[in-house]
């Protein structure tokens, strides 16, 4: 099956201009006793998401590339499950996009904002947008290695109109223990930074050399500064300082558990009106890379419910399974999904492959009405 997009850009700015305001996100790479875990908030202004499931065999072309540029095309080789922003825009409707995934070969990918980068635009090569970059990652890659060889194939292409910036840099992690960092520093000039591994896979939304250099301040890491209390001001490298302290407490034990990942989650969550929050936690999500299975809580269902991606049949479906992030309930909801023995709802959307307009007529869907 062929998918080729015609994007909304109109929408897609106006959607992007909430990151102008810059929300905050935190991951975190968990590694002991042979496990290997992600975890990661979404902090973002909009409560509403989807969990998506994406299948394999889609030949799928990337959207609205560049005036005078090919657009990169692939097709997806595993199936993947996906946490999705939502925003409603005022006379446009809703609009979503990937912000982090696991896929069945238990490759892990994330986007986080950061300050505007200057990406390196198509350079001759096919161009993908880089709010595309997560998708065709998940869809194409079974490891660390793979992902960032596959930066390789196409040129990452920005989006900035009327001075606003789409503004991403990416967190990778496999269940063999590799982990990056990938990000077009302004310093760099459109030339990409890889670090692999970083000196510790924690990343907020500062880029590696002053996220390190600051964490070098602080007690336990050379400096001589304490380590930002409960109470402190959520920045992005307070953030960080506390993401990379509590993720070491995390793994100094004998293994990692998704407790783990949801105590050092729960350590850089912000809750909106306090000092210094950019926005609110609207979600948080540990997945196990092994296995490969997920948990997830929410803003308006701290309830844990879990996917286990080993008992999803991801061959082609015209189907689309998805759920709100914000669902009530708890447990096990691997079923609603679409299980290789059956079953499974579908959940209301007309297409799940990357960033996509949700057109106004599924609202009362997308919100369980």
């Amino acid at each position: 099956m062929k998918i080729r997009r015609q994007y909304f850009f109109t929408a897609l700015v106006l959607f992007f201009m909430f990151a102008e305001q810059a929300p905050g996100c935190s991951v975190s790479f968990l590694e002991a006793g042979g496990q290997a875990l992600a975890a990661r908030n979404m902090d973002w202004p909009e409560p509403d998401g989807r969990v998506i499931k994406n299948v394999r065999g889609i030949e799928k072309t990337a959207m609205m590339p560049p005036e005078g540029a090919i657009p990169y095309t692939w097709t997806s080789a595993y199936g993947s499950i996906t946490f999705d922003m939502l925003a409603q825009v005022p006379g446009i409707g809703i609009i979503n996009a990937p912000g982090c995934g696991l896929n069945e070969k238990g490759f892990y990918a994330a986007a986080l904002f950061v300050d505007p980068p200057e990406y390196p635009g198509p350079g001759g090569k096919p161009a993908v947008r880089c709010g595309e970059v997560v998708r065709v990652l998940l869809d194409t890659c079974a490891s660390v290695p793979e992902a960032l060889e596959k930066f390789n194939d196409f040129g990452v292409t920005e989006l900035s109109i009327s001075g606003v910036n789409f503004r991403l840099h990416w967190f990778l992690a496999d269940r063999n223990g590799n982990c990056a960092i990938v990000e077009f520093p302004p310093e760099n000039h459109g030339v990409i930074s890889v670090h692999t591994p970083p000196q510790y896979g924690t990343m907020t939304n500062s880029y590696y050399d002053p996220s390190y250099a600051g964490l070098a301040l602080y007690e336990g890491f050379g400096g001589s500064l304490p380590i930002p209390p409960e109470d402190a001001v959520r920045t992005s490298m307070v953030r960080f300082v506390r993401n990379t302290w509590f993720s070491l407490e995390a793994m100094a034990g004998e293994t990692v558990e998704k407790d783990d990942g949801f105590f050092v989650m729960d350590k850089v969550k912000q809750t909106e009106g306090t000092t210094g929050s950019q926005s609110r936690t609207d979600w948080t999500i540990v997945y196990d890379l092994k296995k490969p299975d997920l948990a997830w809580t929410a803003i308006k269902n701290n309830s844990r419910r879990t996917i286990d991606l080993r008992r999803l049949d991801f061959n082609f479906s015209p189907e689309v399974y998805s759920m709100d992030i914000q669902s009530p309930g708890a447990g096990d909801v691997t079923t609603a999904f679409g299980e290789k023995s059956g079953g499974g709802c579908r959940a209301g959307f007309t297409s799940s492959w990357g960033l996509f307009l949700v057109v106004p007529a599924t609202l009362a869907a997308l919100r369980g009405k």
